[in-house]
């Protein structure tokens, strides 16, 4: 029960007005006269009647009093409050983002509990008293959304969804989400949205419409610090290798940051630094011994664990080589030198079918030495499709600059880039391309560089082994004279040569990566070696594979930690490639929630939706949403029964 308006007791003055008026009134007395002549000693008697007299228990001086009572409590909009008894269709969006995994109270010293922990105990309660009868749909944020139940009805199946949830590291599917939660309740009118997160959310979550009520609960917990590994690398010098970390924290005061420094499991050194609040140190590690991998790690304890570790690899000091088959292109030439990789040069026939390649017949001999790279300037010789040399191009990167098909004209248009590592430094502006060959795209093959509609330069993976493709004649271009020409050529170098190491660098968990998978191989796997995911015990995960093999874009694990790509041949050899998952950047900003997303969280009637605290939540079984009945209407009726009823008291003549 509550009171819409406390001014309606000024009505409540009506009350003692009625009972002035009843002391105040003159009151007359039946009188029964046997003779006219007793008429003067009655009016006498009347005469001398006075006010203030005692109140008599008169029926409608409590009809009166009642129904002035009423409209009293009638004027103060009185409503009676209850529990909503929930919508038909109750969505529920679940911020399982990696910020759902820190914990509160490390900086008091506390063990803490989770956050995700929190939320799920919410949701429970959530669907206990607020969404008993209705149908339930669970969605989570993985890199894409993660819809885990829909119109589920059961209780037991919706409470067991809900402990299925579990944090994702990489970027999650924020708005994205939202999008999902919007389309799945665009044509009803019985149903809400219900946003369970800390607050610390990408995106712009007030652009996503809804056309039913929101609200935003938030995971209320204790505000704590985070230490991070924002940045960490080995590189080779003159004096030796030199390790660089980056290390900031989010906290709100001073703290002194610890950094280990670990070669293959030994620790081989630590450096300290003082961090401003918010800010960031820069640590250097110098004569640091060789090994394959190096972690960097912070020592101290902190709110949230998954960006404490970093790993590096060591450079390649090996020099790369290529073999170059050409009918001479001096400016391919020189810029394939340029990169620093060992050039080996094989003359092709010219034009006129002149023989210039040893082994007679146009056929050459496969490298003693096989080579990192294959260059291939203009149409490809027959043989390279042939025995021994078939099988060198299947294990070899492949670069084809042209070719002898028919061309098209490209018209000199300026040509479009896509984000690939080759386009990396590349604009392609003022560069001049009047022809492209009329090739069919093969199957590994994505456009990288395109002139309108038809592709000019293609990648991709095939065989496990990567592959570009010029599908233009330098000759008919203008390219080799621009400056951006050698520095193309060398991030082409580096892109096809460097996917022949032994580590596949560092990764957003959850994101996909090319690997090198060999032609032979029959089975892959992931399998967590150090950090987060050795910790939390990682299983196997086998690697996506199709009917035609294993694929060569793989998704890395969700969790942070170090990685190795394990794929097996036929014959049992073991290949490895190492690769570290890093957490997304943006889960580890402790504390900064998004202003926009309280924009979202409304009621049925418009207003924002404070967000609820943990222990009111506690407190108040029935809290969320009330439905408030109005009484006004209810008690205006009774009072004007009431004033009915008097009125019939004074027609019969009771009224004194």
């Amino acid at each position: 029960m509550g009171i819409g308006s406390w001014l309606g007791l000024w009505f409540g003055l009506s009350i003692p007005a009625i009972l002035a008026m009843y002391l105040l009134k003159r009151k007359f007395l039946d009188t029964t006269v046997p003779s006219h002549l007793l008429w003067q000693r009655v009016i006498k008697n009347l005469e001398a009647n006075r006010p203030w007299q005692k109140l008599q228990n008169r029926l409608l001086l409590w009809l009166q009093l009642l129904a002035a009572a009423l409209l009293v409590f009638a004027l103060m909009k009185p409503y009676w409050s209850a529990a909503d008894i929930g919508k038909a269709h109750v969505v529920l969006v679940a911020d399982t983002s990696g910020s759902m995994s820190a914990r509160s109270g490390s900086a008091q010293g506390q063990p803490g509990e989770e956050k995700l922990a929190l939320m799920k105990r919410m949701i429970k309660d959530y669907l206990e008293h607020e969404a008993k009868d209705g149908e339930i749909t669970l969605l989570g944020m993985n890199v894409e959304p993660n819809l885990l139940i829909s119109r589920e009805k059961d209780r037991s199946r919706a409470l067991q969804a809900v402990d299925s949830l579990e944090p994702y590291f990489g970027r999650a599917a924020y708005d994205e989400t939202l999008s999902i939660a919007s389309a799945l309740t665009r044509d009803e009118t019985d149903a809400e949205v219900v946003v369970f997160t800390d607050g610390q959310w990408r995106g712009e979550p007030d652009s996503v419409p809804f056309g039913v009520p929101v609200k935003v609960m938030n995971v209320e917990a204790e505000a704590g610090f985070n230490l991070a590994l924002q940045q960490f690398g080995v590189k080779n010098g003159a004096e030796g290798k030199t390790a660089v970390a980056v290390v900031g924290q989010s906290g709100g005061a001073a703290k002194e940051a610890h950094v280990n420094l670990y070669g293959d499991g030994k620790l081989l050194q630590t450096e300290n630094a003082m961090l401003a609040p918010g800010g960031t140190a820069t640590l250097t590690f110098r004569e640091v011994p060789e090994a394959e991998v190096y972690r960097a790690e912070v020592e101290e304890a902190d709110d949230y664990a998954a960006d404490n570790e970093a790993y590096a690899f060591s450079e390649r000091n090996e020099t790369a080589r290529i073999l170059l088959l050409t009918r001479g292109n001096l400016f391919l030439e020189k810029a394939l030198q340029l990169t620093g990789a060992e050039v080996v040069k094989m003359t092709l026939p010219g034009k006129e079918g002149e023989e210039s390649v040893p082994g007679g017949a146009g056929r050459a001999a496969v490298p003693g030495n096989p080579p990192d790279l294959v260059v291939i300037d203009g149409p490809a010789p027959s043989f390279t499709a042939q025995d021994d040399w078939k099988k060198l191009m299947d294990r070899t990167p492949v670069w084809t600059v042209g070719g002898g098909e028919s061309k098209i004209d490209a018209g000199g248009a300026q040509p479009k880039l896509e984000n690939h590592p080759v386009n990396q430094y590349a604009s392609y502006n003022g560069v001049y391309i009047g022809s492209l060959l009329n090739r069919k795209l093969p199957d590994w093959a994505s456009p990288i560089v395109s002139i309108g509609t038809h592709p000019a330069v293609i990648a991709g993976m095939e065989n496990g082994q990567p592959r570009l493709s010029f599908l233009f004649d330098l000759q008919d271009t203008d390219f080799p004279l621009s400056a951006e020409f050698p520095i193309v050529v060398h991030e082409a170098v580096s892109w096809l040569t460097g996917s022949g190491g032994q580590n596949l660098g560092r990764h957003t968990a959850g994101s996909r990566v090319e690997i090198p998978v060999a032609a032979d191989a029959v089975s892959a796997r992931w399998v967590a070696k150090e950090g987060l995911a050795k910790t939390l015990q990682v299983p196997e995960i086998q690697a996506d594979a199709n009917e035609k093999g294993i694929n060569a874009l793989q998704q890395l694990p969700p969790v942070p930690g170090l990685y190795v790509f394990e794929q097996r041949d036929r014959e049992g050899k073991v290949t490895e490639y190492y690769a570290e998952a890093s957490a997304d950047p943006f889960e580890g900003k402790q504390g900064t929630p998004n202003a926009k997303l309280a924009a979202i969280g409304q009621t049925a009637d418009g207003k924002d939706v404070a967000a609820g605290k943990a222990a009111e939540v506690a407190a108040d079984n029935s809290r969320g949403e009330r439905r408030q009945t109005p009484l006004m209407t209810l008690l205006a009726c009774l009072a004007l029964l009431v004033i009915l009823v008097e009125w019939g008291v004074y027609q019969r003549g009771r009224s004194i």
